[in-house]
């Protein structure tokens, strides 16, 4: 009895240690092969110590091999299972979500299309508009954000007064092309978000712009 005991103790102690190891393989071959194994050595090895303590009866000495023979098919097959059984596949990871849309331009106005360091408008700039006053008015609950850009030269503060003073520059004449004020937000960010390099002429143009951005 002393020896069930010690044995079913071992049992709990080899399963508390090789949970995760059990929990992340198939049942299989390894398992079965353990068991027979484990459970061959019990019964031989209980027969061998009763042998040695006596005349046991016949039958404790079945009851003894059974027991340590179940006892040893568990023990076996649960190491043979943790040994070799082949891994569970994992589930694959879920898709990362996909990316937000880019925000929706429906009109670009560079540096040319507004007078030398000012926020006026040139002729050609409410041309440049025109496309975009037209869906404005195909789509009445359409918004948009007039954002207004500037290259690196100069101070922080003047080019954020310069931007902003194109933005709005660009919402009052769409005010007057008909477009209801509160669909236009109008905003001023001076040299942030390049486009272009600001070391050439050529890029400093590209970032002097106004943007009409769909909220």
């Amino acid at each position: 009895m002393g020896t069930h005991r010690m044995a079913a103790g071992g049992l709990a102690a080899l399963l508390a240690v090789s949970g995760c190891a059990l929990r992340d393989r198939e049942w299989g071959s390894c398992a079965i092969g353990g068991g027979l194994v484990g459970g061959t050595v019990g019964g031989i090895a209980a027969g061998a110590a009763l042998n040695n303590t006596g005349d046991p009866s016949n039958g404790e000495m079945a009851g003894a091999i059974v027991g340590s023979a179940i006892t040893g098919a568990l023990i076996g097959a649960i190491l043979g299972h943790a040994a070799c059984d082949p891994l569970k596949e994992r589930p694959a990871p879920p898709p990362p979500p996909p990316p937000p849309p880019a925000p929706e331009k429906i009109g670009t106005l560079r540096g040319a299309h507004f007078a030398f360091d000012s926020a006026e408008l040139s002729s050609e700039g409410q041309r440049a508009l025109q496309a975009a006053i037209d869906r404005l008015r195909r789509e009445p609950t359409l918004r948009v954000t007039v954002e207004g850009y500037t290259d690196s030269v100069g101070s922080d503060a003047y080019n954020i007064r310069l931007s902003e003073r194109r933005a709005l520059a660009v919402k009052d004449y769409l005010v007057r092309q008909g477009i209801e004020a509160a669909r236009i937000t109008a905003r001023g960010f001076g040299k942030a978000n390049p486009v272009a390099s600001n070391a050439t002429e050529a890029g400093r143009a590209e970032n002097r712009r106004v943007e009409l951005v769909v909220q």
